[in-house]
């Protein structure tokens, strides 16, 4: 029997659980550090799913 391929995930949907993840524990977390940091990362997660919906747009004449 052949094992079943990889999952693949599109990139937007991996970005926007990781984004989400990261938003959950600026909330969850007791650690002001890891609050900052956690929102830090949902912060340029949020910029790159941008730019990367911006790069597939066509340029508008």
């Amino acid at each position: 029997m052949s094992r079943p391929g990889r999952t693949r995930v599109p990139t937007e949907a991996l970005l926007t659980a990781a984004r989400s993840a990261a938003d959950r524990l600026t909330h969850l977390s007791r650690d002001p550090d890891v609050r900052r940091e956690a929102g830090n990362v949902a912060q340029a997660m949020g910029k790159l799913l941008e730019a990367i919906r911006n790069a597939g747009q066509t340029p508008r004449k």
